[in-house]
């Protein structure tokens, strides 16, 4: 059997004798140190050229002095919810670039109140960190931020949703439209004779939803509109912490239109109106939800719930922190949009989802 040849490890001294130069010179080029003569310079890089010479830039980045400082900012959360897995993801990522002297914080706002946001963002502006994990609220709201943002050359990711416009470093996430878009489809797929549908959104009323639930939104509307206009839409919006007039209002849309036969929510809070529906024995309505929480699967698999949609928000959290140190640390090419799968998950295949 041929062995395989394996190059020997090319010295900083084996390349200044072939340049002609001192290994310092050779150290400051490799490093982009400056103080170096363009004569030098092109010398070295000559040589790296014939060479073929590739620098190990973890070994780089380990013997550097320099250190980042990141800020994660996510919206605040009960144990259990959809953010939680988000930060699974991000201390993580963290965990594995400590040693490149990258520090991360964790910052939160509440996702239902747009000062909330508004203050979190200006109390990043004050910090200047060296990159950020951003989650999206209000379109315009981030819009406005990110551009502060971009005239500091602050690099950030967006995770959970896209705001059109802004100039993120990169993006991990849905496609946000086309995952409302393809709820629609399950949902008549499910049931082909909807004549009723009932499209919840969950937030303070008095708020504005967020980013992602108006993208998910716009493409549900959109698919309704070229498929089944014929059929009747009952929006209703739910308050995340009113359980009590959540119920007064499940009672009524439900008692008070007998003609829905479906409905699907946007956001991870699925289980509070399926729970209503085992309650008062409403087997008959076809729902859809999002978010792979312990309460929703629940639901999903005494079929409840027909099908619950994914997103990952581990692999978000991850991959958006690897992304900022990838670029700041190694300066490595970043991709800008990396769309995460669109999981569908159904009482069959629920068991065999592998988490993150």
């Amino acid at each position: 059997m041929m062995k395989e040849h394996i190059p020997e490890k090319i010295k900083i001294k084996d390349i200044a004798e072939k340049a002609g130069v001192s290994p310092g010179t050779v150290d400051r080029v490799l490093h982009n140190r400056g103080n170096v003569s363009e004569v030098a310079q092109q010398k070295v890089e000559d040589v790296l050229k014939h060479i073929n010479y590739i620098p190990n830039v973890y070994a780089s980045a380990l013997a550097s002095k320099k250190t980042f400082s990141l800020l994660a900012v996510i919206p605040e959360y009960n144990p259990g919810d959809y953010w939680e897995k988000m930060e699974f993801g991000i201390r993580k990522a963290a965990q594995e670039i400590v040693d490149f002297r990258v520090s991360i914080d964790i910052i939160y706002f509440c996702q239902y109140e747009v000062d909330s946001f508004c203050q979190t963002m200006k109390r990043v502006l004050k910090d200047l960190p060296d990159g950020i994990l951003l989650t999206p609220s209000l379109k315009s709201v981030t819009y406005d931020f990110t551009c502060k943002l971009d005239r500091e050359k602050i690099p950030y990711v967006f995770i959970d949703s896209f705001v059109e416009d802004a100039k993120p470093l990169a993006y991990y996430g849905q496609y946000s439209q086309q995952s409302g878009y393809l709820g629609a489809k399950l949902l008549f797929s499910q049931k082909s004779d909807l004549r009723e549908i009932a499209v919840f959104s969950f937030f303070h009323i008095g708020q504005k939803p967020s980013n992602q639930i108006s993208m998910r939104m716009a493409g549900f509307s959109e698919y309704v509109m070229e498929k089944r206009t014929d059929c009747k839409l009952h929006r209703v919006t739910l308050d995340a912490e009113s359980p009590t007039q959540n119920e007064e209002i499940l009672h009524r849309l439900f008692y008070d239109n007998k003609g829905i036969d479906g409905a699907i929510i946007f956001s991870s809070r699925a289980h509070i109106v399926a729970d209503f529906l085992k309650k008062h024995h409403l087997n008959h309505i076809t729902l859809i939800g999002y978010d792979l929480l312990d309460k929703n699967i629940s639901r999903l698999k005494d079929n409840t719930i027909s099908y619950l949609i994914a997103q990952r928000p581990e692999e978000q959290g991850y991959k958006g922190i690897k992304a900022l140190s990838d670029h700041l640390v190694f300066k490595k090419k970043i991709n800008q949009i990396n769309y995460t799968p669109i999981d569908i998950l159904t009482q069959e295949n629920i068991d065999f989802y592998l988490e993150f």
